[in-house]
């Protein structure tokens, strides 16, 4: 016995190609977010390791500090009490190490929250990608296109 093909008409099957098309544009945008929040957490999770290692350091002591793109520059520690944060637009914030933690704790809580929203939301196009792409696959192999 073979599976009969659902009746579509012409107008639902176009809104089903194009909610199709539509969510997977959305999709590689949600990619890409997903990428670009990926990157600024392992960013902070890297600056989180640096002001980690500052804190516990002496006055005076040398240490290697990542300035990004894998380079990184040898320095003497003159002041190991504050940092400078940049907090947007070029603006910068003086903070104690605690209050820099702090500041990059709340950021990756931020991001954490985010990514997790995105990953959802992403879980959820997926899954009504996977209702329509049977039917419209269906269509297409009755239908000889």
């Amino acid at each position: 016995m073979t599976e009969k093909t659902p009746s579509i008409d012409q107008r639902e099957l176009q809104r089903l190609v194009l909610e199709y098309q539509y969510l997977r544009q959305v999709l590689n945008t949600i990619s890409q977010q997903l990428e670009v929040l990926n990157t600024t957490r392992l960013d902070l999770l890297k600056t989180k390791m640096t002001l980690d290692g500052i804190s516990v350091a002496d006055k005076n002591a040398e240490a290697l500090v990542p300035i990004g793109a894998g380079v990184h520059l040898h320095v003497i520690l003159h002041n190991v009490e504050r940092v400078l944060l940049d907090i947007g637009h070029r603006y910068f914030m003086e903070y104690d190490i605690k209050k820099a933690r702090e500041y990059i704790d709340k950021r990756l809580k931020e991001v954490d929250e985010t990514l997790k929203k995105l990953q959802e939301e992403s879980a959820n196009i997926n899954k009504r990608l996977a209702e329509i792409a049977p039917i419209l696959q269906k269509y297409l192999r009755s239908s000889g296109r």
